[in-house]
């Protein structure tokens, strides 16, 4: 077996929701997403950060690029479990996309 192939295997199980992945909405589709609250802990300690960029409620996920039918920028305005987002940092690699979103809490 391939890399590739191996690592499409990996992902497959990954994003399996009996395993680390869990159902959400995102934009009215359901969708396969793993939660990181440990990383997004690590991100906000781990660098300075403005007191009016603080965001209240803020997420981190890890979505396939499969699995969504939008390209994801930060600015942009996502609908998350009916509730909305600000997306602030995307990451993209090996046909994942790591999106940091927050709500302003002013």
């Amino acid at each position: 077996m391939e890399f590739k192939e191996q690592a499409a295997e990996d992902m497959a199980v990954f994003f399996h929701c009996d395993e680390f992945a869990d159902l959400h909405t995102i934009n009215g589709r359901e969708v396969a997403v793993v939660m990181d609250n440990d990383t997004l802990a690590e991100l906000y300690i781990s660098k300075e950060t403005e007191t009016d960029q603080l965001f209240t409620d803020s997420l981190l996920f890890y979505v396939p690029k499969s699995e969504l039918d939008f390209e994801p920028v930060p600015g942009q305005y996502i609908n998350f479990d009916g509730r909305g987002y600000l997306v602030t940092d995307v990451k993209f690699s090996g046909d994942l996309y790591t999106i940091v979103m927050g709500v302003n809490g002013h």
